[in-house]
């Protein structure tokens, strides 16, 4: 199963490259995960186009926070997965996400801007990057992640 994951798109309007960027990685995928920080609704609603689960983040208005939760439990082929945006600082970031959720095999996140997969506590943590906001030397990314018998990812830079 292909998951395209993707985390702080900060957009004010679809754009003619949002739209390629999707046409190129969400078609054909079997779901796409946004883990917030989506800046305006016409990105959700684009968005929603695709088979999608998603969350709101700690910069998005009411009004996205109205539509999505900021953090859920979704299972994919047997796989329970914890979607979160994450909020304050990147210190000790993923400790405070960890205690969040409860039996997951991965939980994915955004919110730092930065590309990160690693396996910690038997934990696989997953973070696409940020689609257009990179931070430091760090360039845009999404993530794509295949889940079978276990789960693997791969960061895409754009």
């Amino acid at each position: 199963m292909k998951i395209v994951v993707m985390s702080d798109t900060h957009l004010e309007r679809v754009t003619d490259r949002f739209e390629s960027l999707c046409a190129a990685y969400c078609e054909g995928a079997d779901l796409v995960i946004h883990l917030g920080d989506w800046a305006r609704h016409s990105v959700l609603n684009f968005l929603e186009r695709y088979p999608l689960e998603a969350v709101a983040g700690n910069m998005d208005d009411s009004g996205i926070h109205e539509r999505l939760p900021v953090k859920k439990v979704i299972r994919v082929r047997g796989h329970r997965l914890g979607i979160i945006h994450g909020w304050g600082s990147p210190v000790g970031l993923r400790h405070r996400l960890m205690d969040e959720f409860e039996n997951v095999e991965a939980i994915l996140f955004g919110h730092t801007h930065q590309a990160l997969q690693l396996v910690e506590h038997g934990i696989f943590w997953f973070n696409p990057g940020s689609v257009y906001l990179g931070r430091g030397e760090r360039a845009n990314s999404l993530g794509i992640l295949n889940i079978e018998d276990r789960i693997t990812g791969e960061i895409v830079t754009l």
